[in-house]
């Protein structure tokens, strides 16, 4: 397995931040001084010329506190504008509204701040976030943990707060530790925890601290085989190669079909699940601070399609909102189409758009794991899945511990909740004024 580590390099001399993300109830996760035609936009892109081919500065920083339990209110603030527009009700937006059995059933799903495309925050996540307490927060333990962080890992960056051309990649860590990499890795037993090498067999390696010097070990079917048939770092099978930064803002357009992974889990509780929210358009952004050790403000823009909401919901335990469910209950809050190409010419409205939260942590990227994290199936299950309580959400609400956590599967999982640094907060904090 290769061994070598990709750092940053380069320097970043002047102050990031200049364009900060705003966050928070009445405040948006734009900048204003980046609107056009009042619309909440991204910076534009630098000149040409602050990019060069020989540009060779990396960052990989892994992300946490990211935040989905969003209310109607807070959403109007998330975002970014997706489609141009600022809607404001049912004859001016980009899509029409949904038709069932010729009855329009699609509502007027109204534009936040400066056109903020946010409808799944708006309309859904408080739905879930009532049926799964808990998926906030587990997903929090699991990113904590190092057991399936989202890394974004910026490539060919000059280190300036202004780089016209830099190429980002979204990706899944394995595992994750502190410990000196060269000391840890994996056995054929387990292949997906890090132990070490050498003394006590199986000695189970120290997860990461969340301090800049953690190392992580990517999800090999994130990368494509080299000519010896072994999954290569060299080889990403999907790059943002449009991306670019802008006065210390990274911003990354999305291809079509880029997949954000949250997995709420390990399978030690039943009702442990993953989802995949899959996109088309939009961008992923967040302002590099100063030192290069974090990224802040972050944002996960873009449009979520009925049908990928339809295959995601049962992936994290919501076994009876399945597609069906998704199209009769939830369809009605669809307001832009699934391709930017089709925004404007009388489509009928057919995905949800979407902002969320985050912030990253610098760290190394140590090589590949032995093999992907087992596929989580709460729904497979013939009995249905207890809805899981066992979280700090839950026991700061009023319910005890010793009630909710009753199983020895979640009194493991108290215990991690119990063990994280306290660089990992949860619940996760609300995204906050600056």
């Amino acid at each position: 397995m290769w061994r070598g580590r990709y750092d940053a390099e380069g320097r970043f001399g002047r102050g990031a931040g200049l364009c900060t993300l705003l966050v928070g109830l009445g405040c948006s996760v734009y900048d204003p001084s980046l609107i056009d035609n009042s619309t909440a936009g991204v910076p534009d892109r630098p000149p040409e010329n602050t990019s060069s081919p020989d540009d060779s500065g990396s960052l990989a920083f892994a992300l946490k506190d990211i935040f989905i339990r969003q209310s109607a209110q807070m959403a109007a603030g998330i975002g970014i504008d997706l489609d141009s527009t600022v809607t404001t009700g049912r004859d001016d937006g980009t899509c029409e509204p949904r038709v069932v059995d010729g009855a329009v059933v699609g509502q007027a799903v109204v534009d936040g701040e400066k056109g903020i495309d946010n409808s799944l925050g708006a309309s859904l996540l408080p739905s879930v976030g009532s049926a799964l307490p808990c998926l906030e927060d587990n997903i929090a333990l699991a990113q904590g943990r190092g057991t399936g962080t989202v890394l974004l890992w910026v490539q060919h960056w000059n280190g300036e707060p202004d780089d016209a051309s830099v190429t980002a990649m979204l990706t899944t860590a394995v595992d994750g530790t502190n410990e000196d990499p060269s000391l840890v890795g994996f056995r054929g037993s387990d292949p997906v925890n890090l132990v070490y090498l050498q003394g006590g067999q199986g000695a189970e390696a120290p997860g990461p601290r969340w301090d800049s010097e953690d190392s992580w070990f990517l999800d090999p079917a994130d990368f494509d085989l080299d000519e010896s048939g072994q999954a290569s770092l060299d080889l990403p099978k999907v790059q943002q190669v449009e991306a670019y930064v802008a006065l210390g803002r990274l911003v990354a357009p999305l291809l079509p079909g880029t997949g954000f992974k949250l997995i709420a889990g390990d399978g030690t509780v039943p009702s442990d699940g993953a989802m995949t929210v899959v996109v088309n358009g939009g961008s992923i952004m967040g302002d590099i601070s100063a030192d290069r050790t974090r990224l802040e403000h972050g944002l996960f823009a873009g449009r979520f399609s009925i049908d990928k909401l339809g295959e995601a919901t049962p992936k994290i335990g919501m076994c009876d909102i399945n597609a069906a469910v998704i199209e009769s209950l939830f369809g009605q809050f669809a307001d832009i189409q699934q391709s930017p190409d089709s925004d404007g010419i009388g489509a009928e409205c057919d995905a949800f758009s979407l902002g969320v939260t985050f912030n990253g942590v610098a760290g190394q990227i140590a090589g590949l794991a032995e093999s992907s994290r087992p596929e989580l199936e709460p729904c497979a299950a013939a009995e249905p899945v207890e809805v899981d309580r066992c979280c700090p959400s839950e026991w700061l609400s009023g319910k005890t511990r010793a009630a909710v956590c009753d199983t020895p599967g979640k009194m493991i999982k108290a215990e991690r909740f119990d063990a994280l640094p306290s660089t990992v907060q949860i619940p996760v904090p609300a995204p906050g004024l600056f």
